[in-house]
């Protein structure tokens, strides 16, 4: 290598250590520069921690809260040894604390929390539909049913005693009735979007809705005026039953039993309202012992050997004594529930139209399977 060409590396070599220098020279003056910035910093949060002990907010430097404290009698008093816990009330800290909407001190910044919601629906009292187990049911397949009555029918069977005599003659008063079969049904509405987001909202509102059908259906098999479009009830077929003297309400009912039996039907079903039941049932003797039963041991709903079945839609004072194989409920169409978007402007305002509806009628057979005994109600 020529004296020029080692000259002029040299040379090169010297310069990039005098860059490399500076280079180094500039970084270290920027980590310091970063070290001083740092310190300023945390001083700046040291100070404003002081101040928002002391004040309740930031920037105001002062006496801090631990002077104060550290200051206070209470403090003095410990540490010279007097027994207990210290506390030291600061005045003039008010620091702002979140607490529930309507519920904290003035000053308080309200955050309104949702409330725990309960699954379900409440507030949905159902009594027990009793009446409609008891009852046979008959399928029907049109929307009227029609069976012949027997009206009146006196046996008048007597012995030929001679030949060649005129027998005895028999007539049957019969009678058409006619059946109608009711259609029970209401609606409700509901958007799109709730029964979407909460399905056992919509499942609760769809049996709520199926329950008032057959709630409807037994108030109207007991009591049903009857008409067009409507159920006749049993309280509308019964013959009203004459009691003998003045006896007790059990008495007037086992005299309407033994009636029912000895005119050839089978009285198998007492049909009252549940504040009959309970003063029959909380009936005492002489010596204030109850007859049937106890308040800890109720005797089980019965009287003379025939079911007692409860209802509310059968008036207080009136007893029904009913031969249930006389009765038929007629089954046209069961329970349904439809849901249909298709209803008015439902599709355009995204609604369902949850509907539930059923069909049925009564049917009693004999006039004489279906006896009314008026009680006199005693305030138990």
């Amino acid at each position: 290598m020529s004296l020029e060409l080692l000259t002029k590396a040299v040379e090169d070599h010297g310069t990039a250590v005098k860059n490399m220098g500076t280079k180094t020279d500039e970084a270290l003056t920027g980590i310091k520069e970063l070290k001083e910035r740092m310190f300023e910093m945390e001083q700046k949060g040291s100070r404003s921690s002081a101040d928002f002990l002391e004040t309740g907010h930031f920037g105001n430097a002062g006496a801090g809260l631990a002077e104060r404290f550290s200051k206070s009698d209470q403090f003095t008093g410990m540490k010279n040894g007097a027994p207990g816990t210290g506390r030291v009330t600061v005045e003039g800290v008010s620091i702002k604390a979140l607490t529930n909407a309507d519920q904290g001190v003035t000053g308080s910044t309200d955050y309104n929390v949702q409330a725990q919601r309960s699954p379900g629906l409440h507030n949905d009292p159902r009594r027990g539909l009793t009446l409609l187990d008891v009852l046979p049911t008959l399928p029907v397949t049109v929307g009227a049913f029609e069976y012949m009555r027997l009206m009146d029918y006196t046996n008048s069977a007597a012995f030929q005693t001679e030949e060649g005599q005129q027998k005895a003659e028999a007539n049957f008063n019969m009678e058409v009735e006619t059946a109608n079969i009711a259609t029970v049904a209401h609606f409700t509405r509901a958007s799109v979007q709730i029964l979407d987001d909460a399905p056992s909202l919509g499942q609760k509102v769809g049996d709520l809705l199926q329950y008032g059908l057959l709630s409807k259906l037994e108030s109207e098999l007991v009591a049903g005026s009857g008409g067009k479009g409507k159920i006749k009830g049993l309280v509308e077929f019964a013959n009203d039953f004459v009691v003998t003297g003045t006896p007790a309400p059990v008495d007037a009912i086992g005299q309407a039993v033994v009636g029912m039996n000895s005119n050839g039907w089978n009285a198998g079903l007492i049909v009252m309202n549940p504040v009959d039941w309970f003063t029959i049932s909380s009936e005492r003797d002489s010596e204030g012992q109850y007859v049937l039963g106890s308040p800890r041991d109720p005797s089980p709903p019965a009287l003379w050997n025939v079911p007692v079945v409860t209802t509310p839609s059968l008036a207080a004072g009136t007893v029904l004594v009913v031969d249930p194989a006389q009765v038929a409920v007629l089954d046209r169409q069961l329970p349904s529930l439809m849901a249909s978007r298709e209803d008015g402007t439902n599709f355009t305002t995204n609604m369902v139209t949850l509907l539930a509806e059923m069909r049925a009628g009564l049917a009693v057979f004999s006039a004489g399977a279906v006896l009314a005994v008026e009680i006199t109600p005693v305030t138990p």
